[in-house]
């Protein structure tokens, strides 16, 4: 469902989007009941919305670093899209680089880093001045962040940690195919980890937590294998894709 643009790129949701809305807010709201009992319900229920809505503002300016530095290098963007298990940016194509790909995969993560760090701050300052509400708000979004850029840096494909991978293996071996392959294992090894600490939660007795786990682990999984899947190399800056033979690696540029 289209929502908007944001800098000329197209802003969608899937439906799936409610479905972790929904649950984002019910975590927050039943955690603030926690921590800020001196709070009224419909107060814990308003900063658990809010916080909903900003944890996909986050998501969209994760993904939005991505698209804006991948249109800087001449890749197309179609749009972003956030769904069940986060957002992603729609850009066509590969980055044709070891460096521009690098380039793009970091700067999402480092624009969490950043939210993250400017959050914890105004937290700290609701803090001072006895905004309970803010405070809450703010620093679970701190944390939110932190852990999108941590949980992103994880190497494996299509993780922006893995494609960090991908670049700096690219770059060693001047095989963009191989670095893919072994970028994508790498993929696959964090949905097996994920499904399997899913399991161990709900034999635990934390079910919910099982429950969303085992499914991320499993898409994760589809994801890594469908990255991993043997491709064309990307085309070299000014070069046309059709001048790329099959199996030859582009060469490593700035």
């Amino acid at each position: 469902m289209r929502v908007g643009s944001v800098l000329g790129i197209g802003l969608s949701i899937h439906v799936t989007w409610i479905v972790v809305f929904a649950l984002v807010v019910w975590v927050t709201t039943t955690g603030f009941v926690r921590v800020y009992p001196e709070l009224s319900a419909p107060t814990r229920v308003a900063m658990g919305i809010s916080t909903g809505l900003a944890f996909f503002g986050c998501l969209t300016a994760h993904e939005l670093a991505h698209a804006v530095t991948a249109r800087r290098f001449g890749i197309r963007v179609r749009g972003i899209t956030l769904f069940l298990f986060g957002g992603v940016a729609e850009i066509e194509g590969e980055v044709p680089t070891p460096a521009r790909e690098f380039a793009v995969a970091l700067v999402g993560p480092a624009v969490s880093v950043v939210l993250g760090a400017a959050l914890a701050l105004a937290t700290r300052w609701a803090g001072s001045v006895g905004w309970p509400a803010a405070e809450g708000i703010l620093g679970t979004l701190a944390l939110v962040n932190l852990g999108i850029a941590l949980f992103n840096l994880v190497p494996g494909l299509p993780l922006d940690g893995g494609r960090l991978l991908r670049a700096g293996l690219w770059r060693l071996t001047g095989s963009y195919r191989r670095a893919t392959r072994i970028a994508a294992v790498g993929g696959s090894v964090v949905a097996a980890l994920l499904v399997a600490f899913g399991l161990v939660l709900a034999v635990a007795g934390d079910e919910l937590a099982g429950l969303w786990y085992v499914p991320m682990g499993a898409f994760l999984w589809v994801l890594a294998w469908a990255a991993g899947r043997p491709r064309r190399p990307p085309a070299r800056p000014g070069a046309l894709a059709l001048g790329d033979r099959e199996g030859q690696a582009p060469q490593p540029g700035p």
